[in-house]
């Protein structure tokens, strides 16, 4: 079926990653229907909204935080969009498909397309796909996209973000503010979500390669990102580096993108900045243990290097319900700083920056 949809809302209930990975179902989306009205509504973490513009490819973003309101603002929020008549509502890949259905179910819509699971059919959904557990969160949202009835070309689009002329301008205004223009900037990303710390490469690592690019690799500087529960992190590997380095806190998703891409080579977990960090023009250096890059992993563009090691205690958000999240992973111990400082210095010779 492939309808002629005036009115379409995305129903989001991730994270910055999981947003990011979803672009290139919504630019495909786009594409197909160039005259339609597009809204977002973010869930669980209204800030991942500001990824995008409002009026360009999303044309206005519903920033509600589901679980930090009571029942009466939520029956009131859903009122407000059942009231925008929408003719179509997706639910992205990884959303329970009893909770996600009866969502969409009451906000409303004709066509409400959704994620089903072990072959059994959604007492809400009109339209649904079969979750892969193996295919890339991209690929699994395409296939939403497919239950409607749209024919994907091949390649796929990459994901994006919107930034800005004012976003690049910030950046590069950041730059002269800090004498950087001559400099090497690596970044690094040595945080991620706070219920999500098993991800995360040690702290003692981000250290040891922090001091083997300063040491060993002339005119570098370090900028050290972080979120707002992470800057203690982040103070505390500066700490223990040479003076060329920084912490990069309190600005916008946008601009962190924009100083992101003056970032040579951007290293990271897995995380939302990892996600970001693949829609701009850095390297990005991904280290993954516990979680499966070809699941959600930095999708479909080059310059993205996975370095990863099997883990005896794999984590699938789709399968793994009971995880042990303060288990102390040996995987990402055993992704050492100098396998890390070493792709470093490939990367930099290739691109002919040393």
């Amino acid at each position: 079926m492939v309808c002629d949809f005036h009115k379409i809302l995305i129903i989001h209930p991730g994270g910055i990653g999981d947003l990011v990975m979803f672009t290139p179902a919504l630019k495909i989306l786009r594409n197909n229907f160039s005259n339609a009205i597009i809204d977002v509504f973010i869930m669980y973490t209204p800030e991942t909204g500001y990824i995008f513009q409002e009026g360009k490819i999303v044309n206005k973003i519903f920033k509600f935080n589901w679980p930090k309101n009571n029942f009466l603002n939520k029956l009131k929020f859903i009122y407000r969009l059942r009231k925008e008549k929408y003719d179509l509502s997706i639910i992205p890949t990884g959303v329970n498909p009893l909770r996600g259905g009866i969502l969409s179910f009451l906000i409303g819509s004709k066509v409400k397309v959704g994620e089903r699971r072990k072959g059994k059919k959604s007492l809400f959904y009109t339209q649904s796909s079969l979750l892969d557990k193996d295919k890339h969160v991209t690929k699994n949202n395409i296939d939403l996209l497919k239950a409607i009835g749209l024919k994907i070309d091949f390649p796929l689009p990459p994901p994006f973000l919107e930034v800005g002329s004012k976003e690049r301008e910030f950046a590069n205004n950041f730059l002269v503010r800090n004498n950087f223009e001559n400099k090497i900037l690596i970044g690094f990303h040595s945080g991620g979500g706070e219920e999500q710390k098993f991800k995360r490469w040690p702290k003692e690592n981000f250290i040891e390669l922090g001091n083997k690019v300063l040491n060993d690799l002339e005119n570098t500087f370090i900028l050290l990102f972080g979120g707002p529960k992470e800057k203690r992190l982040c103070l505390e590997i500066k700490s223990k580096l040479d003076k060329n380095a920084m912490v990069v806190f309190g600005y916008s998703l946008k601009q962190v993108a924009a100083l992101i891409d003056k970032c040579k080579i951007f290293v990271s977990s897995d995380s939302g900045l990892n996600h970001i960090a693949s829609t701009t023009k850095t390297n990005l250096i991904s280290i993954y243990g516990p979680t499966n890059p070809e699941r959600t992993g930095p999708f479909g563009r080059e310059r993205i290097y996975i370095l990863k090691e099997r883990c005896r205690y794999p984590y699938n958000p789709d399968t793994s319900k009971n995880y042990d999240k303060e288990r102390v992973h040996s995987c990402l111990k055993k992704i050492t700083a100098d396998r890390v400082f070493n792709k470093i210095k490939e990367i930099l010779k290739e691109k002919m920056f040393l």
